[in-house]
């Protein structure tokens, strides 16, 4: 086997990209664009120890789930690789993935619901990062980076992003191409704020001072009355992050609104929101479920971002901290709660994991504690404050199934339960998974189960809160009868309560003695009730 060989095999099962694996001779190989099921013939064009790339050249036999991409660039751009997916095999395969997270990496044996599927899988995005550059001739090029490498697919209108930001990027790729500052912009973000119909355009460029910016933005506005705001972001760095630190507003103001559920969110162009507007309702409704809110909790929201899931939560709950590092969406975050008229929460600015911490040195205690970690999940000093603050129930809201898996493992060897798992999609035609998960505090054993010999106990030794006297006191002042202490014991024998051997009782079998009535009964039973011996 080597490289270039044409093979014939059947795709087994997935990678965690969606790739197709297909297995021939005891040898796996990789291969794109196939569905588990069918027979394939592909060529190979890499081989590793154990493993190898294909290139896939024809289906022999076609799955039944198998669809027609919408995009003409598919099989070039590395954004939406599952588009020949059906919408089943699509759930089927990300309710799958997390399944096999839990048991392959967090070796745990937890129900996972299945997805909750988007009812419309396409122009669901409502941001986009946008890379231009040069090509190899020079010229102007923009659209979406190949999968595992730098180079742009030339892309100017994307399906699962909205309308109106492929018409903006198209816009700004033709002015900016008889622009003086072409080589100066590295990438355009377009947040688009769908239930306002709000936009806002960041022009990311290597520096500050362009000659053309002023003309552009005009023609923007003058072209698009969405656009609420433009900010110009500069970074000269040469690695792969896209915003720089700096940022100037050139036009309007430095967030737009949209509206999630019932509540309104201002939007930084740094700050965090949920890609899928319609899904995030989906998602936030499970995670205020999964809580179990009853309106006296204090719950803390780790990595809020602008607030979305503490002010959804604040509606159930006594009171919400939230943390997070960005600045920029901290004060989202409290103007959005005022925008609301959220009082019942307060957000502080820092790392999650260390402002926890702080929290546990200063007693804090919270019911519930809610987590929307980035993809790499919580960090050991996040899982420590956790643990250490040990509320009674946690919600995991992870877009990565692996470092999900993994803490959940963590969490569950310190004490926490996972009770339940939801994915919900947030992210069609591409092989991201959204979920969400309900852990709670193990209650540890509180009893021992031993076996004792009654015979060896003097029951009315150890049972009796009071004295024979004292119980016919409380007959004969109550009912203004008197009992004798045989009717008591006999009494006591009949509900359990062995007595000593030889009190009160005859050692002749043949000796008769008189039984207790049943109205002594009832009144000795009271009596009994009343000292709490029964």
């Amino acid at each position: 086997m080597k490289k270039n060989d044409r093979l014939i095999g059947t795709c087994t099962g997935y990678t965690v990209e969606g790739a197709g694996i297909v297995k021939t001779d005891n040898f796996c190989f990789f291969v794109k664009n196939i569905l588990k099921g069918e027979k394939v013939e592909f060529v190979v064009t890499a081989l590793k120890k154990t493993y190898g790339y294909g290139h896939l050249i024809e289906v022999l036999e076609s799955s039944n789930e198998r669809v027609e991409p919408v995009c003409k660039m598919f099989k070039q751009c590395g954004g939406c690789t599952l588009q020949h997916f059906s919408e089943k095999e699509q759930a089927t395969f990300k309710t799958e993935r997390v399944v096999e997270c839990f048991k392959q990496i967090a070796h745990l044996d937890v129900e996972i619901f299945p997805i909750l599927s988007a009812k419309d899988p396409l122009h669901y995005r409502n941001k986009v990062q946008i890379p231009f550059g040069k090509n190899k001739e020079g010229n102007l090029t923009s659209g979406f980076y190949r999968a595992h490498s730098h180079d742009i697919v030339d892309c100017k209108e994307c399906h699962v992003q909205s309308d109106i930001q492929n018409k903006l990027h198209q816009f700004i790729f033709h002015e900016l191409q008889t622009s003086p500052m072409s080589s100066e912009i590295r990438h355009v973000l377009i947040k688009h704020a769908f239930k306002t119909q709000e936009v806002m355009v960041v022009l990311i460029a290597k520096k500050q001072e362009l000659n053309g910016m002023n003309e552009l933005v005009e023609k923007i506005v003058n072209n698009f009355d969405c656009v609420k705001s433009i900010i110009l972001n500069i970074n000269d760095r040469d690695d792969n992050v896209i915003l720089g630190e700096k940022e100037i507003l050139l036009y309007g103001r430095e967030w737009i609104q949209d509206q999630c559920g019932e509540f309104k969110f201002n939007i930084s162009s740094k700050s965090f929101y949920q890609i899928n507007s319609a899904q995030t309702e989906v998602l936030y409704d499970k995670a205020i479920e999964y809580a179990q809110l009853s309106g006296n909790e204090i719950v803390l929201d780790l990595y809020c971002g602008i607030g979305t899931i503490g002010i959804f939560v604040s509606k159930y709950a006594k009171k919400v901290l939230g943390v997070e590092i960005v600045k920029e969406a901290i004060e989202n975050a409290k103007e959005n709660a005022k925008l609301n008229g959220i009082e019942n929460i307060e957000f502080i600015c820092g790392d999650a994991g260390e402002i926890a911490l702080d929290l546990v040195k200063n007693n804090m205690r919270p019911n519930v504690i809610v987590v929307d970690p980035p993809r790499k999940g919580l960090d050991n000093h996040g899982i420590d404050a956790i643990v250490e603050m040990s509320p009674q129930r946690l919600v995991y809201v992870s877009c990565n199934p692996a470092t999900l898996a993994r803490d959940c493992a963590l969490l569950n060897e310190r004490g926490y339960e996972v009770k339940k798992v939801q994915s919900v999609d947030m992210f069609p035609m591409t092989s991201h998974v959204e979920t969400v998960v309900q852990l709670l505090r193990k209650t540890p054993s509180t009893h021992i189960n031993i076996k004792i010999d009654t015979n060896e106990l003097d029951l009315t030794k150890a049972e009796a809160k009071a004295t024979y006297d004292e119980i016919k006191e409380y007959i004969l002042e109550k009912y203004g009868v008197k009992v004798s202490s045989l009717n008591i014991a006999q009494t006591k024998q009949k509900l359990g309560i062995k007595e000593r051997e030889n009190f009160n009782i005859s050692k002749n079998k043949d000796n008769k003695q008189p039984k207790c009535t049943k109205e002594k009964e009832e009144m000795i039973i009271d009596a009994l009730e009343h000292f709490k011996m029964i």
